[in-house]
């Protein structure tokens, strides 16, 4: 990889710097530090890594010490968190274009003293999560610099100036009579230059020049003081003068003595509330000072920290009791960082932020160019837990139902007081375990909280500590365990535990960080990586496990990516013993503290690690949602069911890392007739039917939020990690009011009231005769204290079961409360398609009426499929409609069907062409076929007047009596909705070969397909290209992606054809996916989307005429343009090849060759005509790849050969 990206930076090298120096643009030209400036950036030049991304930021500072300085001052960012700060905006009409304005001018925006110069803006464009980086290669360019380690830094114009060269910093730590070197230049050459020294008696001259630009003095240091220095200047005629003040702290020796027992990692709060000790752990560190509100923010004699050994600490005294305290520890006289033990952070960028109702009476800290402080407060009243707290015993780990949840997405207020107001809807669904994700100080504040910076602080946008303590408090007194995701695989860089020992330069940990890894272990790269091999490490885990316990009561883990605690990467994949001993000496740590703490591991290892770490008391994450994903989609010849029963793994269909169920139905669900997966009312029952299946299981189980209200919504809606719609509350969808939704609740509810009533123990132990694959599945127990029977039907047509009951007699069916008599064990019931139930000799409930509603499809069509030009049969059975309210259609004296065209598949009420007038005028009357059966025979294109130049996919309809008082609809009163299958293709893309080079359009016909963009007002086309040779779609086709998903900006927006439904667009491959010369467009492949990426515009799963739609329903556009022969099986051979200087020909008959050479990008090279005896000349082509196309004047065959 290290070649390939040096290679990739040789090439840019070797680019025109006219086009380099493009990727910055500073407006206005020339602009200083009191002009407002606008900053634009040029996704599309230097490595074009942000090309295509939906957000960037612009991480950015100032340089105050040199015009050519690359020290980073008043830095606006961080790096890594999607929460705002230097978010760009796109410029209008440029996709790839971006840009940040600071006003009202750079002094102020910056927050910069006037005593400061500000010669450059610093600055390193990124995308959300940080991972890619858009830069040029290092050099000096026309508006500044770029470093070797790819950071910009744009030049600003300061004028005539005095720079302070030495000393940088406001203050210093020396031994007595060392020198303090005083430096300084003028930014032209000088008529008198002076410096100016106060030492607590007035200024007074120390050096002068009367020409040049560079003047120095040497002060000789004897004592701890306050100096002041002065620098005047007279530069062309003009008087200029910069002054400041530096701090002199003449070092004493280090003070060797024990820490006193019972001292504490951070703060300990000493019996005296005006007192404190601090303690930081600092090996190969020279001396520390303990710095902050206490001292003025100013490095004092009296507080150095003693030593002992690696550790240093210090008692500070004279604390107000009850006031918070802003405080860090200075290290080596250059390092500024907060306590890693803090149990509360001082964040100068982002507490500004957080609601006063979260958190009350933050301090107000600004102190940027310190970067984050510690807080510490005496004599704070510690939380009162409840009585009830001591007799609290956890659920059986074994038994759990945990309900993942993330506080910001949960509650628009992402608080913990609200969250505790809500604990009663949990308890009601029957959830015994919260596991809430990361809550620990975490970069940013909008995040999920994978980017962790301190490990004993709760991050302040959720609440307060005591609030989180009342949470858990509240959550146990209701039954409810409390589970903290935590992450110890990686951190991020504001932790002080990387900063302390960090190579700037490389931008990573030092080789000799007690924590950290110097590079990352393995093939992911979050944050930076533990070193779990190391003691320091160890104990810093335990110490951050015991912390969570002791103080907040959490009653367990679920530990982020643990598959990432090892040192090798050659053992990353396979068996670990390294990683085991780690992973069960943690766990051992745990329970010696509290022996019942759940220990649950998201660790993705192979089966024999995953086994021997259940086999010791772990419990592993399990995402079974290749499994239960396409039964409950449609396609339940895929997935198996099999194993959900053990109880050495938390089984979950989905979770916060993948898209929802729910989603994937709406997305993905299969049709046939008027049975669609994709409406709603539909989708509400199989999502039901998935967690029947996965509840009624033994073994701990896991819900992600809002999944018994069947959310559906994208997981990259507002990108990956962002802030997701509410489901209650103001502004919300409003899924919470929904009685539909509301029934999904309630069948989770009963579900999992039923599995608590049996007990997981008792299901565990039962025998089990479960049938796990195919369209029909079961679920079978047998136990001396009870039967039950789960059966259910993930096909999309009527289907048969024989489940098996396991005796005859009465067997209640559980959720309507009915009975029925068992006379045969081997009987075989019918289910239509998605139709389950649940079976038991023992009588649990008397029903739960509505809840749950089987699908009996009213309207059959005759032939089916079949498309608009085909005269169908439309036939209606009254007794299976739903009666919306009225008599319903049941011995009706006259039907009328009511219908039109539905465009937009989840807008089936609106229809179009309609046909009905609500009258008894004859218009849509059916012919009573005896026994409340109704038919109609109609050409859907005549009877609804469509046009032959368009297309139809839904037609849909309801049924009516004559005077509109009786009424028949589909499943839940639903509009009934039937495909209507078209013979032309969705995409059309001409011409259908082309080469990288070739003018290409793309048409997109939003009347065919699902026509879910149908009259949309704008279609983008999300789109790739494999540049892989393959006769089928390829695996990973998503290669140069251009789009920026769910923005209504940028590249892909298409161009309707006027008067038509019809979008096109038009490009050359090379200049839209930025081909590389040896690059050729194999594939194109395409998502067609409306404006903010929620509308999907897709066809049927297989194959198309020019390409394949694949299962997630993605365009793979073929190129046509060769189709390529393997010569090891060919009627003819070329040989030799590769070839050096000529090449020659086998099995061909004919004597006479015409031959055509291409490059890889499809452009022809040369034409010859030849013998077949004498072979053919290639000595003049340069080295690599071509085509070969070969005439014989009766076929055309085609091949590739190398050119060494």
């Amino acid at each position: 990889m290290k070649q390939i990206i040096y290679f990739f930076w040789l090439l840019i090298l070797v680019l025109p710097n006219m086009g380099l120096c493009q990727i910055i643009t500073i407006d206005p030209i020339g602009a200083g530090d009191n002009d407002p400036v606008t900053i634009i950036f040029d996704a599309s030049q230097g490595n074009k890594e942000l090309i295509g991304e939906n957000k960037i930021y612009m991480h950015h500072g100032v340089v105050t010490d040199r015009p050519d300085g690359t020290d980073w001052k008043y830095v606006k960012g961080n790096w890594g968190a999607d929460d705002g700060i230097g978010l760009m905006t796109r410029v209008d009409g440029q996709p790839n274009k971006w840009k940040i304005s600071f006003t009202p001018n750079i002094r102020t925006y910056f927050n910069v003293p006037v005593s400061d110069n500000i010669y450059r803006i610093s600055c390193v464009f990124r995308s959300a999560d940080g991972n890619k980086k858009g830069t040029i290669p290092p050099g000096d360019y026309g508006w500044g610099t770029v470093t070797s380690n790819f950071d910009i830094y744009i030049n600003l114009d300061a004028g005539d100036y005095i720079q302070f060269n030495q000393p940088f910093n406001d203050f210093g730590i020396y031994n007595p009579n060392e020198k303090l070197t005083i430096q300084a230049t003028a930014s032209s050459n000088v008529s008198e230059m002076k410096i100016w020294l106060d030492q607590g008696n007035g200024f007074e001259t120390k050096a002068i020049i009367n020409s040049g630009k560079n003047i120095s003095y040497e002060y000789s240091i004897t004592q701890t003081e306050e100096l002041g220095i002065k620098i005047t200047a007279k530069i062309n005629g003009v008087d200029l003068q910069t002054e400041k003040s530096f701090d002199i702290l003449l070092k004493k020796p280090n003070i060797d003595e024990p820490r006193p027992t019972g001292t504490l990692q951070g703060v300990t709060y000493m019996p005296d509330e005006s007192s404190v000790r601090l303690c930081l752990l600092a090996p190969q560190k020279d001396y520390v000072y303990a710095v902050g509100d206490f001292s003025e923010w100013k490095v004092k004699e009296e507080f150095q920290m003693k030593k002992d050994g690696e550790f240093f600490w210090i008692d500070i005294h004279n604390l107000t009791p009850g006031k918070p305290y802003l405080y860090q520890f200075w290290i080596n006289g250059e390092l500024k960082i907060a306590d890693p033990y803090a149990h509360q952070i001082a964040d100068p960028w982002n507490d500004k932020w957080i609601e006063p109702e979260i958190f009350p009476n933050l301090p107000d800290y600004r102190k940027e160019e310190n970067g984050i402080a510690s807080v510490l407060q005496t004599g704070q009243i510690p939380y009162s837990w409840s009585a009830s707290e001591n007799e609290w015993k956890k659920p059986n780990v074994d038994h759990l139902v945990i309900y993942e949840l993330h506080i910001r997405d949960f509650l628009k207020s992402h608080s913990y007081k609200d969250l505790t107001d809500t604990l009663s809807y949990l308890k009601r669904l029957g959830i015994n375990a919260i596991e809430l994700m990361p809550i620990n100080e975490f970069e940013g504040n909008d995040s999920w909280g994978y980017n962790p910076s301190f490990y004993f602080a709760v991050d302040k946008y959720y609440g307060t500590k005591n609030d989180l303590k009342k949470f858990i408090d509240i959550a146990h007194q209701q039954g409810m365990a409390v589970i903290l995701d935590i992450v110890l695989n990686h951190a991020f860089g504001q932790s002080p535990m990387v900063q302390m020992y960090f190579d700037k330069s490389a931008n990573k940990p030092t080789g000799n960080n007690p924590w950290f890894y110097r590079e990352y272990v393995g093939p992911y790269d979050w944050g930076y990586d533990f070193n779990h091999d190391s003691q320091y490490t160890k104990n810093f885990v335990d110490d951050v496990n015991r912390f969570w316990i002791n103080e907040f009561h959490f009653d367990g883990f679920r530990f982020d990516f643990t598959k990432g605690f090892t040192s090798s990467e050659y053992l990353f994949e396979g068996y670990n013993p390294s990683r085991i001993a780690l992973l069960k000496r943690m766990a051992d740590k745990i329970w010696g503290n509290q022996p019942d703490v759940y220990v649950i591991l998201e660790h993705w290892g192979w089966g024999n690690e995953e086994k021997e770490l259940s086999d010791y008391g772990m419990k592993l994450w399990s995402g079974r949602g290749h499994d239960f994903v396409p039964p409950s989609t449609g396609k339940p010849e895929q997935g198996s069911f099999a194993n959900m029963f053990a109880d050495s793994h938390v089984a979950f269909f989905n979770s916060h890392d993948e898209r929802r169920i729910a989603e994937h139905c709406l997305k993905e669900g299969k049709s046939e007739q008027a049975y669609n997966i994709k409406t709603p009312e539909i989708m509400y029952e199989r999502v039901k039917m998935a967690a029947v299946f996965t509840y009624l299981q033994p073994g701990p189980k896991m819900i992600w939020q809002f999944d018994e209200l069947g959310y559906d919504i994208d997981i990259n809606f507002n990108g990956r990690t962002g802030r997701k719609p509410y489901v209650w509350g103001e502004g919300s969808l409003k899924y919470y009011d929904d009685p539909l939704r509301q029934y999904i609740y309630e069948t989770y509810k009963v579900v999992l009231k039923l599995r608590e009533t049996i007990t997981p123990e008792k299901l565990l132990n039962a025998i089990k005769d479960h049938k796990d694959t195919g369209k029909t599945r079961k679920l079978s127990y047998s136990h001396a204290d009870f039967k039950l029977l789960v059966f259910g039907n993930f096909g999309t047509s009527d289907e048969s079961i024989s489940p098996k009951f396991t005796k005859t007699g009465k067997w209640y069916n559980y959720i309507t409360g009915d009975s029925i008599i068992v006379e045969n064990v081997n009987q075989t019931i019918n289910l239509k398609p998605g139709e389950w139930h649940i079976y038991s000799t023992t009588k649990y409930s008397d029903g739960f009426p509505d809840i749950v509603e089987t699908f009996d499809n009213p309207v059959t069509i005759s032939p089916y499929p079949f498309t608009p030009d085909q005269e169908i049969t439309i036939t209606f059975d009254a007794k299976k409609a739903s009666k919306k309210g009225s008599a319903g259609l049941i011995n009706a004296n006259k039907v009328y069907i009511h219908s039109g065209i539905v465009d937009d598949i989840r807008k089936p009420n609106e229809f179009t062409n309609t046909i009905g007038n609500l009258l008894d005028d004859g218009v849509g009357q059916m012919v009573n076929k005896g026994n409340d059966v109704w038919e109609i025979k109609i050409k859907p294109r005549n009877y609804y007047s469509i046009p032959t130049t368009e297309n139809v996919s839904h037609l849909g309809m309801y049924f009516r009596n004559e005077d509109n008082t009786r009424f028949g609809y589909g499943f839940r009163n639903s509009i009934i909705v039937t495909n209507v299958i078209s013979t032309d293709p969705i995409v059309t893309i001409t011409p259908s070969a082309f080469s990288a080079t070739t003018p290409i359009k793309i048409t997109y016909h939003a009347d065919r397909g699902n026509r879910e963009l149908f009259n949309a007002p704008v279609i983008y086309m999300h789109s790739g290209v494999s540049k892989s040779e393959n006769q089928t779609p390829p695996i990973s086709g998503w290669q140069n992606v251009i789009g920026v998903w769910g923005q209504d900006t940028g590249p892909g927006k298409m161009t309707k054809v006027q008067g038509t439904n019809q979008w096109e667009i038009s490009f050359t491959s090379a200049d839209y996916y930025n081909l590389k010369d040896d690059e050729f467009p194999y594939w194109i492949t395409a998502v067609f989307r409306s404006a903010d990426g929620n509308i999907k515009g897709t066809g049927p799963e297989g194959p198309m005429p020019n390409g394949y739609i694949s299962e997630n329903l993605d365009y793979y556009i073929k190129n046509n343009y060769v189709e390529m022969v393997d010569t090891s099986s060919a009627t003819f051979v070329i040989y030799p090849n590769p070839a050096e200087n000529r090449l020659f020909f086998k099995n061909i008959s004919s004597e006479n060759l015409i031959l055509y050479i291409y490059d890889v990008k499809g452009i022809k090279i040369s034409t010859r005509k030849i013998l077949t005896s004498e072979g053919l000349d290639v000595s003049y082509l340069p080295t690599g790849m071509y085509i070969l196309q070969i005439n014989d004047g009766s076929n055309q065959l085609f091949t590739k050969f190398v050119k060494n």
